[in-house]
């Protein structure tokens, strides 16, 4: 009788072992697809659009991060903002070469309440705004603003900012 006990816990215990790499790994295979997207999400700049990262709106500003990257320097085509409300664009800049030459820090716009200048250096590299014309730009409080910014591939990240 000990034989036949001793057998049939050998097999439940093989049972149980086979039982949970089972278990382990259907929860790999379940989370498989979660890690792919957060791997996808950490490397979206190539996929999506150069890295924009808003920080809070505060005291009347907001600060757009756009080299989010650290030592890769962004490849920034195009910046806009326009109002969401009505679409008008409040400022559009574009840069005067075609590759930027800074990273690590130089590439966080602060916009503010009232006054901004319309144009603008990153690190050597010079952005200048088709709008407006005049040498600042307004932004007002409580209004709605989209934030676009373009790579030279055509990609596009924005953000939506209240000041």
């Amino acid at each position: 009788m000990s034989t036949s006990a001793n057998a049939a816990s050998r097999g439940s215990a093989a049972d149980r072992m086979v039982a949970r790499i089972f278990v382990a790994a259907l929860i790999l295979v379940g989370l498989a697809p979660f890690a792919t997207l957060a791997a996808a999400r950490a490397s979206y700049v190539y996929f999506f659009g150069p890295p924009l990262d808003f920080a809070l709106p505060h005291n009347g500003q907001v600060v757009a991060h756009i080299d989010v990257l650290g030592r890769v320097p962004p490849d920034i085509a195009r910046i806009r903002v326009s109002e969401v409300a009505t679409g008008v664009t409040v400022w559009d800049v574009k840069p005067t070469t075609a590759r930027s030459e800074c990273w690590n820090g130089c590439l966080n716009l602060t916009l503010r309440v009232g006054a901004n200048p319309a144009s603008f250096a990153a690190g050597h590299q010079e952005f200048h705004a088709s709008v407006p014309r005049d040498p600042s730009f307004s932004l007002r409080p409580g209004t709605a603003y989209l934030f676009e910014v373009w790579d030279s591939k055509g990609r596009v990240e924005h953000d939506r900012f209240t000041l």
